[in-house]
């Protein structure tokens, strides 16, 4: 769950699914201590939890003033009650970090109080006195969030734990502004005020969230939300458009659930789903495999934009005999930036999945293969195996010479894998094999 300013409505899903508990776990202390400036820009960032936690449902999103976000390297104590994070790059200097902590114990009572702080580094890896904030820029931001479920083949399902539609306004103040509160004026003229997050008083924010799609679209409608900030200085008035063209992304759709469900964490694995309608380079896309794995940040090289139907997820990122809470989003959104401010309006729909790896290569019968079929310009044959076995198939055009390269690796979700080759459209002549293992 990282996404420059978009990521904070991934933020916001994550404090709205925290739920009440019994005995909920809580934070004890961190280092450094929430409010600290000067920090090395290379020091780890250390979480201390009253209890143990669930290392898979447990992480913390960590991101600057200007939506920025950052993916310092998780490790965890041998009993899962301290989570470190180290820089990895260093953050940059001189700049307010912000940290939002969202998870549960083994037992699944979520992560209890506010877990929120920030700290502020100074001018390199060696820290220093300086580091005031540098929160050049106050943001405004509103967007509206659909949330689904996906757990078989079929079309995605409404999220049925709770309101699957919410929307969320926030307010960052520049780092040399203060303000007493902020007042939001919807386009129905209802007005509603910003909660200011304790121990990060430059932040504002409004969530609701409901059940009902036409109360929400009717209490949440397109058009102007008025922003005013009042201060003991100035007041200042801000509006920002949430337009009629904006329409909400269709819900993410897994074309390979099944195998998403028996995923060999020793092969890499590639994640599909429905292309999305009217998607564009401009939309943007999240893919988030647990806390283990995700997408690369929205503005950097290698972000999935609207029009992308794959994500890779390298071998050796997943654990084996694991069962990792994933979502796909979609975004689109519009944004405005001047000398004195920037505004966000997005709208984001996501499905949340579960991603299953089994426990490694798995060895099986003799494999067959048969049903081959001439199309033009691809080849296609099917290959008789047993579930979860792990299949590479090669092919070459000289047998003799012995060089066979690898068409692919995969593994079986049942007792045959289907498997097109669009080499042969190029060749006059192929040979195919099939054998067991990567």
């Amino acid at each position: 769950m990282r996404r420059n300013f978009l990521g904070l409505c991934i933020l916001t899903w994550a404090l709205l699914h925290l739920s009440p508990a019994q005995a909920a776990p809580a934070i004890v202390s961190t280092v450094p201590l929430n409010g600290a400036s000067g920090v090395s820009t290379s020091a780890p960032v250390v979480f201390i939890f009253s209890e143990a936690m669930d290392p898979d449902l447990t992480d913390a999103i960590f991101y600057d003033s200007a939506f920025n976000f950052y993916t310092p390297v998780a490790a965890w104590s041998v009993n899962n009650t301290v989570l470190t994070y180290t820089p990895a790059p260093a953050f940059p200097v001189n700049t307010m970090i912000s940290w939002v902590v969202t998870g549960q114990n083994p037992a699944a009572d979520p992560l209890g109080g506010l877990p929120i702080g920030n700290f502020t580094t100074g001018t390199g890896s060696g820290g220093g006195s300086g580091g005031s904030g540098t929160n050049a820029t106050t943001t405004f931001s509103v967007g509206k969030a659909h949330a689904y479920v996906q757990t078989s083949v079929g079309l995605p399902a409404l999220d049925p734990s709770g309101g699957p539609y919410s929307f969320v306004a926030t307010t960052g103040l520049a780092s040399n502004r203060t303000a007493t509160s902020v007042a939001l004026t919807l386009p129905t003229a209802a007005v509603s005020n910003l909660f200011q997050i304790p121990f990060h008083p430059e932040s504002f924010i409004l969530v609701d969230s409901t059940s009902n799609l036409t109360t929400f679209d009717s209490t949440f409608p397109v058009g102007g939300y008025s922003f005013f900030i009042q201060a003991a200085s100035s007041n200042q008035t801000v509006v920002v458009n949430l337009p009629p063209g904006l329409a909400q992304p269709g819900a993410p759709h897994l074309t390979n659930f099944p195998a998403a469900q028996a995923v060999n964490p020793s092969q890499a694995f590639i994640l599909g789903w429905d292309p999305f309608a009217g998607g564009t380079a401009s939309d943007f896309i999240s893919v988030d495999i647990g806390t283990s794995f995700s997408s690369t940040n929205v503005g950097s090289s290698g972000a999935l934009n609207g029009t992308a139907v794959t994500f890779t997820i390298p071998a050796g990122k997943l654990l084996p005999n694991s069962n990792y809470s994933s979502t796909i989003s979609f975004y689109r959104f519009v944004s405005t930036t001047n000398s004195s401010y920037a505004t966000v309006a997005s709208r984001v729909t996501s499905t949340a999945f579960s991603l299953i790896t089994t426990g490694g290569a798995t060895t099986g019968g003799p494999l067959v293969l048969t049903n081959a079929i001439w199309a033009p310009g691809v080849f296609s044959f099917d290959v008789l195996c047993t579930n979860g076995q792990t299949v590479t198939i090669e092919y070459t055009n000289i047998p003799a010479a012995g060089a066979w390269p690898k068409l692919l690796t995969t593994t079986s979700t049942g007792p045959r894998l289907h498997i097109d080759s669009p080499q042969a459209g190029s060749a006059p002549s192929l040979f195919y094999r099939a054998r067991n293992g990567p």
